[in-house]
């Protein structure tokens, strides 16, 4: 009894106006279909329309015709004209209604099946007397977030601490290595004897993992006190949400207590008084954060903080915690993964982190002056002085009181800190004093940074994939040379974005597309920074990721446009999960926004000192290094489906045997996250007769995401895969060995592991310049 078009006109209206609870909370994927709705996340096969509820189901239908209609749509309307390319779409819906009103419902199109990720198992390792390592191993990339981009492998770790008659556990890993986890839990403890649960952080794909352990649990502890799970309240939330809904793991949840810590708590270890301090820190990043401290053994459970994403070798040294759990070779083998991680994770949010490891106050000691039936030494040296000071001044201010002033009125000088137990990677012991010392200067550097110039990144994510591009564009700020903090809309109010924008030079803002819009906190986030009539000179850019046709991304641009806001970037849609070159195009395209502030910065500078006449513009030394020669080269490189290149003149022989060679990287270059170590690529060396056509097609700005080698004929390496000059008069293909840093460059050392000379008769050409200060 309903026209076609009046059915279309209802559904349209349902589609505009989605339901108040998909925008004001974040979706829940065990509650959905396999792989339904119009999301962000990843999936099997979309069910089909008569599988949803009857309100889902229209919108269902709509948003498949929106995705029908896009590609004809953009054909034929003019680019940039975004509402009217709509407004056509939706008309060019009616005969798909039509279709709809006579029963005929279409099907989800096919979502990208991703392999599945095979990981090493669960190995036990002793760190220290009454504390036990759990170590999960994935000697693969587990997953696609630019965290892992180094490509070492990971681990999941757990921790058990055993006291008189009674056991704690220290977090759950992910749902991969649950039966062996299991297991292993169970080799190490009665579970009669578990008596606690301790999460520092709960991640949705660790919950499987504790089902399995409470569906053993629960029974095992019948007729005595139900075991107790110790977390935060936002992972208290997330845990009752993930198994409240299901019959059969709301029972097991009864079975036990969930304590929500709080500052000050601390959990019984056995009856011998011995505990566990709990200490709450969340960041934006992770709301549920918290750290543990073990006294009797002075070991820090640091769950997110000191990590690494590599997979330790299996034999270890006299330095290596139970042989193999620790961190054998020190600094020198897992410096730069601690590192990395830190620019990943920790430098977005340093602000919030720093109170963190103020709390800690971590005073590094010896471990035979901690741990033993005599107790622990609270005695630091300098260094541990140094570390609780800086830290006491970072968040409490110049007058802040030292370790020394602190003990003298009687207070603790600090936590003595023997072994720290991070969440993933080697438990750190032969390198903790250094890494707390590389801590302090990495967060110093951060903050000195943000003091002159800071972007923002605000964001949203349904399942983790607009989170993914936030960290890579995130990655490329920093690597730029400027202070980035990242702001999850989801858990940040109003005030925080107006705070972070007054502290700004810059923005960008991500958001997933629901229900066909933006989620209601990115629409009060996006109006606040609007109002902002500073924040319309900053440089700024959108993204997102989409189950369908992303429209939250052209809401997003529209508005600030509308607005009179001016873009660094193209507008970045993303479906489904990013792949290696999508990441690669949000580094590139932070970075364009950070040199978008050092201009605006500079131009501010170059207003004021106009007419300074004392000025120079170069000092003697730079003039002199500037007659120091190098050889023309293209250097390449491929990963997956992402490709870069890049010209280059630092280029040097290193060694004889094995044959290789070093290139300065400048640690902004778009270039930089492929010559990390373990990475191969390719040298074109350019011939004296094309120097000007190569010179030409790469001495130029690129866009994010540019072909850098499209004006130029290439031919792909034989081992490496990556694009290699045809015209180029000698090949070379390599491997990075080593890495070291050299002021605002990498000094990369690989071995050619394969060459070629293409002419003989051709000499290399020579770049010359006349400053030191450039390229």
């Amino acid at each position: 009894g309903t026209s076609p078009c009046a059915a279309f006109r209802a559904a349209l209206q349902r589609e505009r106006s989605p339901s108040a609870a998909m925008l004001s909370s974040r979706p829940n994927p065990a509650a959905l279909p396999h792989g339904s709705g119009n999301a962000s996340g990843v999936g099997a096969r979309c069910a089909p329309a008569s599988a949803l509820p009857a309100s889902r189901a229209a919108r269902y239908r709509v948003r498949m015709q929106i995705a029908t209609c896009a590609p004809a749509v953009t054909a034929s309307t003019p680019r940039g004209d975004a509402a009217a390319a709509l407004r056509v779409g939706r008309r060019r819906m009616a005969c798909e209604a039509v279709k709809e009103a006579l029963g005929t419902v279409a099907e989800a199109p096919d979502q990208p099946e991703y392999e599945a990720i095979e990981v090493e198992g669960v190995t036990v390792h002793d760190v220290c007397k009454g504390v036990h390592l759990l170590r999960g191993v994935c000697t693969n990339r587990l997953k696609y977030e630019v965290e892992y981009s180094l490509k070492r492998g990971t681990t999941d770790n757990s921790y058990l601490l055993k006291g008189d008659g009674a056991s704690v556990l220290v977090d759950v890993p992910f749902e991969s290595y649950a039966n062996d986890w299991v297991s292993a839990v169970k080799s190490l403890t009665p579970l009669s004897e578990l008596s606690h649960i301790v999460l520092t952080h709960l991640d949705p794909k660790s919950v499987p993992c504790l089902a399995a352990l409470l569906k053993d649990l629960v029974p095992a502890r019948k007729g005595s006190v139900p075991a107790e799970l110790v977390m935060s309240n936002p992972a208290a939330r997330l845990l009752q949400s993930s198994m409240g809904s299901d019959a059969s793991k709301a029972e097991l949840l009864s079975g036990v207590r969930v304590s929500v810590a709080r500052a000050g708590q601390s959990v019984a270890v056995g009856s011998g008084g011995r505990t566990l301090d709990v200490i709450p820190s969340p960041t934006p990043r992770w709301p549920d954060l918290m750290l543990a401290y073990d006294a009797t053994s002075a070991t820090v459970f640091t769950s997110k903080l000191f990590s690494a994403h590599v997979a330790p070798p299996t034999a270890g040294g006299e330095d290596a915690v139970g042989d193999a759990g620790g961190d054998a070779g020190g600094w020198e083998v897992f410096g730069g993964d601690w590192r990395h991680f830190f620019e990943c994770m920790i430098a977005p949010q340093v602000r919030q982190v720093a109170p963190a490891l103020e709390k800690l106050a971590l005073v590094p000691v010896p471990r035979t002056a901690s741990t033993g039936a005599s107790g622990t030494s609270t005695r630091g040296g300098w260094l541990g002085r140094s570390v609780l000071d800086f830290f006491r001044e970072l968040t409490m201010g110049s007058n802040a009181p030292s370790s020394a002033a602190a003990a003298a009125l009687g207070g603790s000088s600090g936590r003595a800190a023997s072994f720290l137990a991070p969440m993933h990677g080697p438990v750190v012991v032969s390198a903790l004093t250094q890494l707390l010392r590389e801590y302090r200067s990495w967060t110093d550097e951060q903050l000195a940074a943000a003091s002159t110039s800071s972007a923002t990144v605000f964001y949203a994510s349904a399942y983790g994939n607009t989170t993914a591009l936030a960290q890579a564009i995130s990655r490329g700020i920093t690597k730029a040379g400027v202070a980035v903090e990242m702001l999850n809309l989801e858990t940040e109010g109003m005030d925080a974005v107006v705070e972070a924008i007054k502290r700004s030079k810059g923005f960008v803002i991500g958001s997933p597309t629901l229900g066909g819009h933006m989620p209601t906190q990115v629409q009060v986030a996006l109006g606040a920074v609007i109002r902002q009539s500073e924040a319309k000179r900053m440089p700024c850019g959108v993204f997102g990721s989409f189950g369908w046709s992303g429209e939250a991304v052209d809401e997003m641009e529209q508005k600030l446009r509308d607005a009179g806001f001016g873009f660094s970037f193209k507008p970045i849609r993303v479906k489904f999960r990013p792949t290696a070159k999508d990441l690669q195009t949000c580094e590139e395209s932070g970075r364009e926004l950070a040199l978008g502030i050092k201009r605006q910065l500079k131009a501010r500078e170059a207003s004021v000192s106009a007419g300074d006449t004392t000025r120079t513009l170069a000092s003697s030394p730079t003039l002199a290094m500037g007659r120091v020669v190098g050889s023309l080269a293209v250097v390449s490189a491929k990963d997956e489906d992402s490709t870069s290149a890049m010209l280059a003149s630092w280029v040097s022989q290193a060694s004889f045997n094995p044959p290789g060679l070093t290139i300065a990287v400048k640690k902004d270059r778009a270039m930089e996250p492929l010559l990390v170590a373990g990475a191969r690529f390719a040298v074109s060396m350019v011939p004296e007769a094309e120097e000007r056509a190569v010179m030409r097609a790469l001495a130029r700005a690129f866009a994010p995401g540019e072909d850098r080698l499209a004006s130029l004929q290439t031919v792909p390496g034989a081992l490496t895969g990556a694009p290699t000059l045809a015209s180029a008069n000698a090949v070379m293909e390599c491997q990075v060995v080593s890495r070291m840093e050299a002021g605002d460059h990498w000094l990369v050392y690989a071995t050619v592991e394969a060459g070629q000379v293409l002419d003989n008769d051709a000499n290399t050409a020579v770049h010359h310049r006349k400053v030191g200060n450039h390229y």
